[in-house]
């Protein structure tokens, strides 16, 4: 199944699927508690209901080492008096859905971060690139889409925090793939290879 950024609409009968499913958990759990042998043919349903009725785990999600900062210069060189911007990516959470019918997970990312103008900006709204990758756990890119990181700084600020969301990523799962575990989504600015050199060398320069 292809990965997809577009929201696809749940069947409506998922919720009352889940809903059901969870009754019957209730209903059945005691049964295979019990012990009783009257009731021992409902054990394997009873623990077939509670597994599949469990909370199943979402993707991890990090920012990537290396693109979690970025630093953008008017051209002129890589002097102070040459940053237009430094923006820094702080944290990232997610939060995910199963669709059961359609053996699908809906993923929605978020990540807050700040930014700073620098003695070169002559503009109080830009905008940066930013990028979100589906990893598979033997490191494995899968997908990966970027997205624009508008900033507007008001009169007389020079930083700001900004939040961004990235909703409605789905992946599959379901045969090889038994749950969102095996997914890890990556988030970072889409840097250039001058400016990865440039912040390698910065956090070499800081850790010395």
């Amino acid at each position: 199944m292809p990965f997809s950024n577009e929201r696809q609409d749940l069947p409506r009968n998922t919720a009352r699927v889940m809903h059901g499913l969870g009754l019957i958990v209730l209903l059945l759990a005691p049964l295979a508690l019990g012990g009783c042998s009257m009731f021992s043919s409902k054990e394997d349903e009873a623990m077939a209901a509670i597994t599949a009725a469990a909370p199943k785990p979402c993707p991890t999600v990090g920012v990537l080492a290396g693109a979690d900062q970025i630093t953008v210069f008017n051209g002129a060189g890589h002097e102070l008096s040459d940053v237009v911007l430094k923006a820094t990516i702080d944290k990232a959470a997610i939060s995910c859905e199963y669709d059961v019918d359609d053996n699908t997970i809906s993923v929605d990312i978020a990540f807050n971060g700040s930014a700073e103008m620098g003695p070169a900006a002559t503009d109080s709204e830009m905008n940066l690139k930013g990028f979100m990758a589906v990893t598979h756990v033997d490191d494995k890119q899968i997908s990966k889409v970027t997205y624009d990181i508008p900033l507007n700084f008001d009169k007389g600020t020079r930083q700001i925090r900004f939040l961004k969301s990235i909703e409605d990523t789905v992946v599959p799962y379901g045969g090889a793939v038994v749950n969102g575990s095996v997914y890890e989504m990556l988030v970072g600015f889409q840097v250039t290879q001058q400016q990865l050199d440039y912040n390698r060398k910065m956090s070499s320069e800081s850790s010395k």
